[in-house]
C-alpha cells in the first residue's frame, strides 16, 4: 500500500466514525443536545449586503489564521503520487463587496518552481466568524478544490459572500460557504469538534471537521479538519479516497 493510499484509509476510517456517532447515541436512546446560543444565530448566510461595521477591527479566529506572511506546506495526494502545495497570506489587502478582505494564495510546486493556482479572499467579522468573499482560479492549473472550481467575487453578478467557520463552531451547524447560482453553490456542516485525523506527517486531534458539498458537484463529498492555531490541516475527498491533502509544516507571520 502507497503512503497515499495508506492516508486515505486512515482519513476514510475517521470520517466514518464521524458519520456513526449519531446513530449510535440514537440507539442508546439519548436525545440529541440541545444547539444552545451563538453558531450561526443571528447570521445572515449568506449576505447580500455585507456592512463594514461588522468587520471593523482585528478580531482572529484561532481556527483560520490570516496573519500576514502565514505559510502552509501540504502534500496533495493524487492516484499517480503527490505533490507539494503552499499557501501564504497576503500582505495586501483587498476592497470586495466594501468590505476589506485578505488574501490567500495557493501554488502548486511543479519542477522546483511554485504556480499560483488560485487565490481566495477572507474577511473575519467582529465575532470571530470568518466569511469568504471570493476566489479567483487560475487556467490551467491542478484543481485544488472539487467543489468550487471556478472564480467568482461578493457583489458581482449575484455572488454573496458566504460562511467558513463560527467562533466558536457549534456542532451541527449547517451554512452556505458562497453562493453565485450555477457559479458557486458549496455548504458545510460541522459534523464533529474533536475529530482525529491521522496523517503520513502526524496525527491531529481534537479538531474540527466539516463535511462539505456542492449541488453543482453532487458525486463529491469533502472532509475538513482544522485545528486551533493551524488552520486546515487535512481535507479527503470521501469519493475519489485516494486524493486529499495534509499539513506538512506551517510558518505563523
Amino acid at each position: 500500500m502507497t503512503r497515499a493510499a495508506a492516508w486515505a484509509v486512515r482519513a476514510a476510517a475517521t470520517l466514518a466514525a464521524l458519520t456513526l456517532g449519531p446513530a449510535v447515541l440514537t440507539g442508546c436512546g439519548a436525545s440529541p443536545a440541545p444547539l444552545g446560543p451563538a453558531g450561526i444565530d443571528g447570521l445572515t448566510i449568506p449576505t447580500p449586503s455585507p456592512s463594514p461595521a461588522d468587520f471593523a477591527g482585528h478580531t482572529e479566529n484561532p481556527l483560520f489564521p490570516l496573519r500576514s506572511g502565514t505559510r502552509w506546506l501540504y502534500r496533495q495526494y493524487t492516484p499517480t503520487g503527490f505533490r507539494a502545495v503552499v499557501a501564504t497570506v497576503l500582505p495586501e489587502q483587498r476592497d470586495i463587496a466594501g468590505i476589506p478582505t485578505t488574501g490567500v494564495r495557493w501554488q502548486v510546486r511543479v519542477r522546483g518552481h511554485e504556480r499560483t493556482a488560485l487565490v481566495r479572499w477572507y474577511a473575519v467579522d467582529t465575532a470571530g466568524n470568518v466569511w469568504w468573499f471570493g476566489q479567483q482560479v487560475r487556467p490551467h492549473t491542478p484543481r485544488l478544490d472539487s467543489l468550487a472550481p471556478s472564480s467568482w467575487l461578493a457583489g458581482r453578478d449575484g455572488a454573496e459572500a458566504g460562511l467558513v467557520l463560527t467562533d466558536p463552531p457549534r456542532l451541527g451547524d449547517g451554512y452556505l460557504n458562497a453562493l453565485q447560482p450555477g457559479v458557486v453553490e458549496r455548504r458545510s456542516t460541522v459534523v464533529s469538534l474533536t475529530a482525529t485525523v491521522a496523517t503520513t506527517e502526524r496525527t491531529f486531534r481534537h479538531t474540527v471537521a466539516t463535511r462539505d458539498l456542492s449541488t453543482l458537484e453532487p458525486l463529491h463529498s469533502v472532509q475538513s479538519y482544522y485545528a486551533r492555531g493551524l488552520g486546515l490541516v487535512a481535507q479527503q475527498d470521501t469519493v475519489a479516497t485516494s486524493t486529499g491533502i495534509s499539513l506538512v509544516r506551517m510558518r505563523h507571520g
